[in-house]
C-alpha cells in the first residue's frame, strides 16, 4: 500500500511547500498599501525632495511597488528614456518574483491525479494476480481487500490535487492583482518625474512661462480692424 501512496506523498510534500512559500511573498513579503504609499512619493517628488522619496522607498523592506518606484528615482536626472529603461527592467524581475513557481501548483494537481490512478492500476492488478492461485473461499476476501487498498491511491491522489488547484486559482488572482498594482507604480513613477521636470515650463492655466500670450481677436474686432 505504502508505495501506491509514496509518489503522492511527495507530491503532496512539494505542494505545501510551494503553497506556504507563496502564501507569505505574496500576503506578508511584497504587498505595501500602494495607494497610500503612491500619495506619499506623489508629495515628496513633486516637492523635490527626491532624497526624501529614496529614503521613503528604501524603508519599505521588501515591498515590490517601492522597488520599481526606486529604480526610476535613482535616473530621475536622466531623460525619459533612461528613466523608463530603469524602471521595464525593474518591471520584469517585479513580475517574475510574483509569478514564481505559481503556475507548478496546477501541474502538480494533474500529477496527483495521474499519479491516483496508476496507483490504483497498480494495486489492481497485483490483487488480480494475488488470488489467481487461492481457493475460491478466500478469493472473495482477498479481492476486496486488495480492491479497497488500490482505491487509496486515488483518493490520496485527489487530496492532494484539489487543494493544489484551490491554492493554485487563489494564488493566480493574487499575483495578477500585484502585477497591475506593480506596473501601475511604474507608470505613475514616470509620469510624475515627467512632471517634475517639465512642471517650472508652464503656468496653473496650462500656458508656457516666459512667453507672451497672444490674445485672440473676437470677429467683431476683426471686422473693425478691418
Amino acid at each position: 500500500m505504502l508505495s501506491h501512496l509514496m509518489p503522492i506523498i511527495l507530491v503532496g510534500a512539494v505542494t505545501l511547500a510551494i503553497i506556504i512559500e507563496r502564501v507569505y511573498s505574496l500576503y506578508w513579503r511584497f504587498p505595501i498599501d500602494n495607494h497610500g504609499f503612491l500619495n506619499e512619493i506623489k508629495q515628496k517628488i513633486l516637492s523635490n525632495d527626491v532624497a526624501g522619496a529614496l529614503q521613503y522607498c528604501s524603508n519599505q523592506g521588501s515591498a515590490l511597488a517601492p522597488k520599481v518606484v526606486k529604480a526610476g528615482l535613482l535616473r530621475a536626472s536622466r531623460d525619459n528614456r533612461q528613466i523608463q529603461a530603469a524602471i521595464e527592467i525593474v518591471v520584469h524581475e517585479s513580475v517574475g518574483s510574483i509569478r514564481k513557481r505559481v503556475a507548478y501548483l496546477a501541474m502538480l494537481a494533474n500529477v496527483a491525479t495521474l499519479f491516483g490512478l496508476l496507483g490504483t492500476i497498480m494495486g489492481l492488478i497485483k490483487a488480480f494476480g494475488a488470488v489467481a492461485n487461492v481457493d475460491a473461499a478466500t478469493k472473495s476476501v482477498m479481492l476486496a481487500d486488495g480492491i479497497s487498498v488500490s482505491m487509496n491511491a486515488t483518493a490520496s491522489g485527489l487530496a492532494v490535487a484539489i487543494p493544489a488547484m484551490i491554492a493554485f486559482s487563489v494564488l493566480q488572482a493574487k499575483a495578477n492583482r500585484m502585477t497591475e498594482d506593480v506596473e501601475g507604480a511604474a507608470m505613475v513613477t514616470l509620469d510624475l518625474l515627467a512632471a517634475r521636470l517639465y512642471r517650472d515650463e508652464w503656468d496653473d492655466l496650462g500656458n508656457p512661462k516666459n512667453k507672451p500670450n497672444i490674445p485672440v481677436m473676437s470677429s467683431d474686432a476683426k471686422v473693425k480692424s478691418a
